[in-house]
C-alpha cells in the first residue's frame, strides 16, 4: 500500500504520523518525467499491517481499503496469546477462499474440523490424530485468570466444539473435570458436546449447575448400527451406552439433547428417524444434526476409510455428497457447510424437522438459554491468605 504526494511537507507529516502509530515504512523516489518528484510512503508489514492501517486511519478514499488480491504469507509462529474485549466495534475483513483458508484480520487460519489441526503440528491428521493427543494440562489454571479479569464479560463456554472433552485420556488426565471444576465454583454456564458415555462421572458437578440453569450436555449420536459405529468411531462409547447416559443424565436433571452427526449420505441419513427415538425414549429433549463435512485431509482419509469398510457404497455416498456441495467433497462457506445444499439436502431438513416436531424435540428451546447473570469472578488464590 503506497501513499504518494509531491510535497515533501506533506510527506514529512505522514511519515510522523506513522511513526506515532508505530507502522514500518519505506519512503521511495518516483520521478516520471514530472517538473515536481512524487514521492511515495510505502508501508511495510503486509496485509496485516495494512488491516491495522485502515482500522486506525480509515482511509477517505475507499479504494485504498480494497485488499483483494493481495498475497498473504508471514515466517511468524503465529499463535494466540490472550483474547480480549476492546470495548468497541471495530470492521472485520475476512474472506473464506476457494482452498478453504479463513483470512481474519492477516491471520490465516484453516476452515475445518478437528483432525486437520493436527497438520498444525506437522502431523498425520489420520493416524497421529488417532494416536497422539495433546492436553492442555494448565487449562483450569489460565481459564480462571480470564475468568478473574476485570473487563471479563460472561458468555456460554462451550466444550467439544473441537474435540472431544471425554477422550479415553481424560480419565487420567481429568483436564475437562478441572474445568468443570472452576465454571461450577463461579457460576459459569457451559454447553458440553460428546460422544462419550464418561460424562457421566461428572454428574457431581453438573447436577448442581443444572438446577441454577448454567448447563447443557448434548451428546452426538449418528447411528444404531454397533456394526456401524464400531467402524466408524471405534473409540467411542456404543450408541447404547450413549443412550444410557443421556437417560442417566436426564434422570439426574441434567438437561441433555442429541446431535445427529454426521449425516453421512447412504450410509447413516436412514437412521435420522430412529436415533431421534431412542434419544427421546431415553430423555433427550433437544436435537440437531450436522451433515458430513470434508475439509482438507479428510476428504482423503473418508475415501480410504469407505472404500476399505464399504467398497460397494463407496461411489454412491460420494455421489450423493457432491449432490449435496454443490458438486464438491466439501462445501466451506459458512451459511451452507453445516447443511448442505439443493433438493436432497433440502429433503434432509425436511425430513429431520418432521421427526423433531412429531416427537416434541426443541419444543422449550427458548425458555432453556444458559443462565449468564449468577456468575461471579472466581476467588483469587492470593485472597485465601
Amino acid at each position: 500500500m503506497r501513499i504518494s504526494n509531491t510535497d515533501d511537507e506533506i510527506i514529512g507529516w505522514i511519515g510522523r504520523c506513522l511513526r506515532t502509530l508505530d507502522f514500518r515504512f519505506v519512503l521511495e523516489n518516483y520521478r516520471h518525467e514530472q517538473p515536481k518528484p512524487v514521492k511515495v510512503v510505502r508501508l511495510s508489514g503486509g496485509l496485516g499491517e495494512h488491516l491495522r492501517f485502515f482500522h486506525n486511519v480509515d482511509p477517505a478514499i475507499t479504494r485504498k481499503r480494497d485488499v483483494s488480491g493481495q498475497v498473504v504469507k508471514s515466517e511468524a509462529n503465529l499463535r494466540v496469546v490472550s483474547i480480549e474485549p476492546l470495548g468497541k466495534a471495530m470492521r472485520l475483513y475476512d474472506i473464506t477462499t476457494g482452498t478453504e483458508d479463513f483470512i481474519a484480520n492477516g491471520i490465516v487460519s484453516h476452515n475445518c474440523y478437528a483432525r486437520p489441526t493436527h497438520a498444525y503440528r506437522n502431523l498425520s491428521p489420520g493416524i497421529d490424530f488417532e494416536t497422539r493427543l495433546f492436553a492442555k494440562v494448565n487449562a483450569a489454571e489460565k481459564l480462571r485468570e480470564e475468568l478473574a479479569r476485570p473487563g471479563y464479560r460472561c458468555e456460554v463456554i462451550s466444550l467439544g466444539a473441537n474435540t472431544d472433552p471425554y477422550q479415553p485420556i481424560e480419565r487420567e488426565w481429568k483436564v475437562t473435570r478441572s474445568i468443570l471444576e472452576v465454571l461450577a465454583g463461579c457460576d459459569h454456564p457451559v454447553g458440553i458436546v460428546t460422544k462419550n458415555a464418561m460424562v457421566e462421572r461428572d454428574l457431581d458437578l453438573l447436577v448442581p449447575m443444572a438446577r441454577k440453569n448454567l448447563v447443557n450436555v448434548f451428546i452426538s449420536l449418528n447411528n444404531l448400527d454397533h456394526d456401524l459405529a464400531r467402524r466408524l468411531e471405534p473409540r467411542c462409547s456404543a450408541p447404547a451406552r450413549r443412550l444410557e447416559a443421556m437417560r442417566r443424565l436426564s434422570e439426574a436433571g441434567v438437561p441433555v439433547g442429541v446431535l445427529v452427526a454426521p449425516v453421512i449420505p447412504f450410509l447413516t441419513d436412514d437412521q435420522i428417524e430412529p436415533v431421534l427415538e431412542a434419544a427421546w425414549e431415553h430423555g433427550a429433549r433437544q436435537s440437531g444434526y450436522i451433515l458430513m463435512r470434508l475439509p482438507w485431509e479428510v476428504k482423503d482419509l473418508f475415501r480410504e476409510w469407505l472404500e476399505r469398510n464399504y467398497p460397494l457404497k463407496a461411489k454412491h455416498v460420494m455421489s450423493r455428497v457432491h449432490a449435496m456441495r454443490g458438486g464438491r467433497d466439501n462445501d466451506p462457506n459458512f451459511g451452507s457447510r453445516m447443511r448442505g445444499e439443493g433438493e436432497l439436502a433440502r429433503l434432509l431438513g425436511q425430513r429431520f424437522a418432521k421427526a423433531c416436531h412429531r416427537l416434541g424435540f426443541n419444543a422449550a428451546k427458548r425458555n432453556r438459554e444458559l443462565d449468564t447473570t449468577k456468575f461471579h469472578p472466581p476467588i483469587s488464590q492470593m485472597a485465601l491468605f
